[in-house]
């Protein structure tokens, strides 16, 4: 009798410290690795908890917080990606697959992400052909873009103006103005050379959320995407 109650007590034992230490070190580390590979990153950190700690193994998390720096989602790298989600609850088969989308549902889940000027400048650059030394400067009002290419013959300026939208969960570089200096050529039609540019596609986000808020401020540009009430 007394063997067999030393037998439960010390599995009683390792099943607290599976479910309080070794499982939400696991989740963490699992989760790590499928934003890290969802963004292309290798610097981001992970913090999921629940109590008891046992939840876990279902995929039942009470709080999580997660940061990701220079994350590519699309065609652009975001400077910092911050997702924080309460009563997140995920399939663990899907979590365990490399490119599965795991999110069941949640109390709530908000991303908030910042591309900076020069995290744009660099999507901007792959995305135009053809052209160089391009400066890219946001304002709440605007973002300005200025660079150079080779118009009939000749070294031209080229200043576009615009600003960073949402449609339909994709993330686009909007134009409004368009001109060419140091050129006969003026101001040009909206469109004639160059049309709105797609940054991110949409389902590019981690647990398949979408975009939907675009803020500019001073020298970024904030993104967020939130779910409340998923299911």
């Amino acid at each position: 009798m007394r063997k067999g109650l030393t037998i439960l007590g010390a599995l009683f034992i390792i099943i607290i410290v599976f479910s309080e230490t070794l499982l939400p070190w696991l989740a963490n580390v699992t989760l790590q690795t499928r934003m890290n590979e969802r963004l292309s990153t290798s610097d981001s950190q992970v913090a999921a908890d629940s109590q008891p700690g046992l939840l876990l193994l279902f995929g039942q998390i009470q709080h999580m917080h997660a940061v990701a720096h220079q994350a590519k989602v699309g065609q652009v790298y975001f400077r910092e990606i911050s997702l924080s989600g309460e009563n997140v609850r995920l399939n663990v088969g899907d979590l365990l697959q490399a490119g599965k989308v795991a999110l069941r549902s949640a109390d709530k889940l908000v991303l908030k992400g910042v591309v900076d000027e020069e995290n744009l400048q660099e999507a901007l650059t792959r995305k135009l052909e053809k052209v160089e030394n391009v400066q890219v400067s946001i304002k709440p009002e605007r973002v300005l873009v200025t660079a150079n290419t080779k118009l009939l013959g000749r070294v031209v300026d080229i200043e576009l103006e615009g600003n960073v939208i949402e449609d339909s969960g994709s993330l686009y570089f909007q134009m409004t103005h368009l001109a060419f200096k140091n050129s006969r050529i003026g101001t040009a039609k909206l469109g004639d050379m160059f049309g709105n540019i797609q940054l991110a596609p949409p389902s590019r986000l981690p647990m398949g959320m979408q975009i939907n808020d675009v803020q500019q401020t001073d020298g970024a540009i904030v993104v967020t995407a939130a779910r409340d009430n998923v299911e």
